[in-house]
């Protein structure tokens, strides 16, 4: 061991030190990596990379990389850890998360310095407290960055593949399917645009990748003028090609085709596609700009169109979550920090302010849900007719409803990972406004799988379950002045056709609405 305990050499670039750490007086045991050797003492001093340990040896340093420190009284190693990297992708590092770091970093007090993928934290003294890279690879680089080990918070504009959060549960570095090794930055969604006089105003999703993909290459093909259509797409690199890939081309198959043109950015797509009457781009909803976003007409006859309020409430079918994801193991301090930050309701206000959706509790009047009782007719897939179209439309016809929808796994009561979040958000709306002659009314829905009467019935427990949570989850006495009511209409009401998983996902939710006290 003596051997051993003459190194005093730094570990690694990712153990950087920081101010030696005097008087902790502990008793721990180091022991060797490979388990041959230990030894125990006072630990007097340790910097980050080497213990200075009080022995019957006398006084001697240990490196860091050579031995593990047993003991309650070990150093917490998150505390000295500066240098990390958050890797996925593009959709969430290229703008949203670097001004999420920002928003933190001001509040923690740092200085943040930017460069290039590398963005450093400097506290008030000067001294360097955090050097992180942003690898924006993909949101395939998070996942694989967590099961082996070379990031610390991996971030996705998609959900994990039940192979991806296997291979990171195997890593030993927990399941990430778990609601609290995600948290959810902000909203967004793919949108198709068009030039503002296109008179084309809605596509099918296969429409739309067959159009990319170079299948279809004249408008009067879906509708519009007998002329070539011209593509516009952003690098295959960047975020939107990405989620377009796996949520557009997936469906058709094939790929972007060649003879589309390659513009930098999603304000450069929009504007683009705006001065050419017989352009096509997609981008984020947050760089829709001046052109038209046509709707998406599902499978089913179903009609969607992009809004912040269809995207909030994931109805519109190219929305998408921009999460981060954690390993279940200690973080680097500053990397904790962030986290518990980006989870707060400061951090989506900042992200509204970077252009993003942000998953605060919006309203919208019923006079604009007309999609929803034109796709309830439209809809070939349920069992429902006139009189249950009726029910409905009485129940909502002088309502506004609330963003916030619950939703839940397939042929399961368990809510889904946005609901604890949503849980909270609806309480403290209900405590800073004033509901005292309203009716709040939480309608269920289900897809159209099983018989329309078992469906309203689990439509109705599971309106009642979101009830029963929130009365579990507020203080003492908070609802007891308010006025609740559950209904459940089953599969009457589909935003979304129920052939896919996806589809079937959305339909079964739980909606929130607020209507005057009869």
């Amino acid at each position: 061991m003596a051997k051993r305990t003459s190194k005093a050499t730094i570990f690694g670039a990712s153990m950087l030190s920081m101010v030696a750490t005097h008087g902790l007086a502990a008793d721990i045991t180091l022991q060797s990596t490979d388990g041959a050797f230990s030894l125990k003492g006072e630990l007097v001093d340790f910097d980050g990379s080497v213990y200075v340990l009080k022995s019957v040896f006398g006084q001697v340093s240990v490196n860091l990389a050579e031995v593990v420190c047993i003991g309650d009284d070990c150093p917490d190693l998150s505390q000295y850890q500066k240098e990390f990297t958050i890797a996925g992708s593009e959709s969430v590092g290229g703008s949203l998360l670097p001004a999420l770091m920002g928003a933190y970093s001001a509040k923690a007090g740092y200085q943040m310095v930017s460069s290039g993928s590398t963005v450093e934290m400097i506290d008030s003294a000067g001294e360097s407290v955090a050097l992180i890279t942003l690898a924006n690879a993909g949101s395939g680089e998070a996942f694989a960055g967590l099961a082996n080990g070379s990031a610390a918070l991996g971030m996705s504009a998609r959900a994990a593949t039940n192979a991806e959060i296997g291979s990171i549960r195997d890593a030993g570095a927990g399941d990430i399917s778990n609601g609290d090794r995600q948290t959810i930055l902000a909203l967004d969604g793919l949108v198709i645009l068009v030039a503002s006089g296109n008179p084309v105003q809605a596509l099918s999703a296969a429409q739309i990748g067959d159009i990319f993909s170079g299948k279809i290459t004249n408008w009067g093909d879906v509708g519009g003028p007998d002329a070539t259509i011209n593509v516009y797409r952003q690098n295959v690199s960047a975020g939107d090609s990405e989620f377009f890939r796996s949520e557009v081309l997936a469906l058709t198959g094939g790929d972007f085709t060649s003879t589309a043109a390659i513009i930098p950015s999603n304000g450069d797509i929009s504007q683009m596609v705006n001065a050419d009457p017989l352009g096509i781009g997609f981008s984020s909803f947050s760089g829709l700009g001046d052109a038209q976003a046509v709707s998406v007409i599902g499978s089913c006859g179903i009609i969607s169109a992009a809004s912040e309020f269809s995207i909030k409430t994931e109805e519109y079918p190219f929305a998408n979550r921009l999460t981060v994801y954690s390993p279940d193991k200690t973080l680097p301090r500053v990397a904790s920090e962030l986290l518990d930050y980006l989870g707060t309701d400061a951090a989506q206000m900042d992200a509204a302010e970077a252009g993003f959706v942000n998953l605060s509790v919006a309203t919208e009047s019923v006079h604009n849900q007309g999609l929803r009782f034109a796709n309830s007719i439209l809809a070939t897939d349920n069992e429902i007719g006139l009189p249950e179209l009726r029910n409905m439309t009485e129940q909502l016809i002088n309502a506004q409803r609330l963003s916030t929808t619950f939703r839940f796994s397939a042929g399961s009561s368990t809510l889904d990972v946005r609901a604890e979040g949503d849980v909270a958000r609806l309480l403290n709306l209900f405590a800073g406004q004033d509901f005292t002659n309203k009716e709040i009314l939480l309608v269920g829905f289900t897809d159209s799988v099983g018989s329309a009467k078992v469906n309203a019935e689990l439509s109705e427990q599971r309106a009642s379950q979101v009830l029963d949570l929130l009365k579990a989850a507020a203080p003492t006495g908070a609802l007891d002045n308010l006025a609740f009511s559950t209904l459940g209409l089953g599969e009457v009401s589909p935003m979304s056709c129920n052939d896919t998983p996806h589809g079937r996902f959305v339909n079964r939710r739980v909606e929130v609405w607020i209507r005057d006290r009869s």
